[in-house]
């Protein structure tokens, strides 16, 4: 697992933008994390996984410091892919 490290300062796209910065437009997703609407720019859980196996992302609270987020995915390029998208 791959995990790149981002600061928590700032919004963030919302969800559903980081999975088309991924996969395109209209990519077929399942999604989980703490957004309270579709846009929430506010997040700091999210959950891709990309139906066709194209690969999957977490972002959570980085667990030893609460100024960063953890992007994780077996894949670096996916994740250093999202942290470049979300970074402040």
């Amino acid at each position: 697992m791959h995990v790149v490290q981002v600061p928590v300062a700032g919004l963030r796209p919302a969800f559903w933008k980081v999975a088309e910065h991924l996969w395109g437009k209209g990519c077929d997703i399942d999604s989980d994390g703490n957004s309270r609407t579709p846009d929430d720019e506010h997040w700091t859980e999210l959950t891709l996984i990309n139906r066709q196996g194209l690969g999957s992302v977490h972002v959570d609270p980085h667990p030893d410091n609460p100024s960063l987020l953890a992007v994780r995915s077996a894949s670096r390029g996916l994740a250093e892919k999202v942290a470049a998208f979300i970074a402040p």
